[in-house]
């Protein structure tokens, strides 16, 4: 389906170096830089979600990133107004309105996926992923003697690379996987084909690459409220989300199927390639504001995904930031374990 854009840059080489940081990995539309941020280590690949999949992530093939096609500059948006009714009379109610709400949306997805290209394998993410991990360790080794030191940054990366590995998930009933319960619990399908690699970074961002029979088709951001402190859903909407994608999204809503009343709300902006991004208020439950990127005519295949904004009842005892479920904690280093008989009990 998206093989044929990656096939002619198979065999070439994907420069994992200090001197290759000039395409990053996720760009942070504002300032440009790099949102990967510091990785946490894992002290062991037991600590994680799952045991890791060993040498799955672990490929031979050299990738380059195809460039991709060069866009028009969006236009600046214009201010319209109109009649629109409240009550029994009509007001005048007057906005920004994008002239090209595509290009718009087109221009925020290409910095935000940055050298991610939607059909990427989970090896080839790993590698992209990894770009960050290799340019500090040659930073760190650039001017470093002492041999001591030396070694301690060979174990630093491989503890990062060996981390990135553990955060990968097969969705499959047999896994037992815990993300049933979690801010991504809707976002993918068990026994069928779909895979996750994820990280957390330094800056109160997690990352979740989804995979379709083995292609990158959605990568969901969760932003903390710590990461723009004191500013409310709509305030980053208007500040952000507006600013990256467009002025002009469409407010959209889910609808139960029985009670016919809305249950979730949600903006979204459509690109010219096909590309959707969403986002959403999911503070109520996880403390987190939402927002998917991700390929339409996938999505079309699939079918709608979309997340639970409202608390319920059998998730009330989990807590917060819980991204695996009932029996899954944290570390102090941000990295899943089990919970011990004690947290567990504090679930029930």
């Amino acid at each position: 389906m998206y093989s044929s854009r990656l096939i002619a840059v198979l065999g070439l080489t994907v420069v994992l170096s200090a001197g290759c940081d000039k395409d990053k990995a996720s760009n942070d539309p504002d300032s440009g830089s790099s949102l990967l941020g510091p990785m946490a280590s894992s002290s062991s690949s037991s600590d994680s979600l799952d045991e890791g999949p060993g040498g799955e992530l672990e490929s031979d093939e050299e990738l380059t990133i195809e460039p991709r096609p060069k866009l028009p500059p969006p236009e600046e948006p214009k201010e319209q107004c109109k009649m629109v009714k409240e009550g029994k009379k009509k007001v005048k109610q007057c906005g920004l309105v994008d002239p090209k709400p595509g290009l718009s949306a087109q221009h925020g997805v290409y910095t935000l996926l940055g050298d991610f290209r939607w059909g990427m394998t989970p090896q080839q993410v790993f590698k992209v992923l990894s770009k960050d991990i290799e340019t500090e360790y040659a930073k760190r080794q650039e001017n470093e003697t002492d041999a001591t030191a030396q070694d301690a940054n060979r174990k630093w990366r491989a503890d990062q690379l060996q981390a990135l590995k553990a955060d990968y998930t097969k969705f499959t009933t047999a896994s037992n996987h815990r993300w049933g319960v979690s801010l991504i619990q809707y976002e993918y399908e068990n026994d069928n084909n779909e895979e996750m690699l994820w990280v957390r970074t330094g800056t109160g961002l997690r990352k979740f690459y989804f995979f379709k029979d083995n292609e990158l088709w959605k990568v969901f951001y969760a932003y903390s409220t710590d990461v723009w402190p004191g500013k409310s859903y709509e305030d980053i909407v208007e500040e952000k989300f507006k600013k990256w994608f467009g002025a002009s999204p469409q407010q959209k809503s889910k609808v139960d199927p029985e009670t016919k009343q809305p249950v979730l709300s949600y903006y979204e902006w459509s690109s010219t390639e096909g590309d959707v991004v969403r986002s959403f208020d999911m503070t109520q439950v996880h403390g987190v504001f939402g927002l998917a990127v991700l390929h339409g005519p996938t999505e079309q295949r699939l079918g709608q995904r979309l997340p639970n904004t409202k608390r319920e009842e059998k998730v009330q005892g989990v807590v917060e930031d819980v991204l695996g479920g009932s029996d899954v904690c944290y570390n102090n280093d941000g990295t899943i374990r089990a919970c011990t008989e004690k947290e567990a009990q504090g679930f029930q």
